[in-house]
């Protein structure tokens, strides 16, 4: 069995699961979201990232590395404001052509009440 390395830089979870595992030159990151009831959309997207980068970077690797996300969203019609966001944090950190690989979907309800998106990604270092 390979060593597995479970990551959580100081993360609060809301369940049994580990916000990032590390597995020979992999990190799997789990659903992350920004439980802020008076954030919006892009607020909430913007925490999001910044978690994900945390978790990332307390693997060794930096955001470049991310290779694939999934994106959880609550209404599908803020899909552009998201959009943004995103485009902007990926180029913010020296990622301005090879984005990761993503899929986006709409889902009827998320974790807390309050949660608009869900991101999980996927690092390689």
């Amino acid at each position: 069995m390979p060593d597995i390395e479970k990551i959580n830089p100081g993360i609060p979870v809301a369940g049994p699961y580990s916000p990032g595992i590390k597995s020979a030159n992999l990190i799997f990151i789990s659903g992350q979201g920004s439980p802020q009831s008076d954030e919006d959309i892009k607020e909430q997207t913007l925490a999001t990232l910044n978690k994900i980068k945390k978790i990332v970077e307390a693997g060794g690797g930096k955001v470049s590395n991310i290779v694939n996300t999934t994106v959880f969203l609550k209404n599908i019609s803020e899909f552009s404001e998201m959009n943004a966001v995103y485009e902007k944090f990926f180029n913010e950190n020296e990622v301005s052509e090879s984005y990761p690989s993503r899929a986006t979907v709409e889902i009827s309800k998320l974790p807390l009440p309050s949660m608009l998106v869900e991101i999980s990604a996927i690092a390689v270092l």
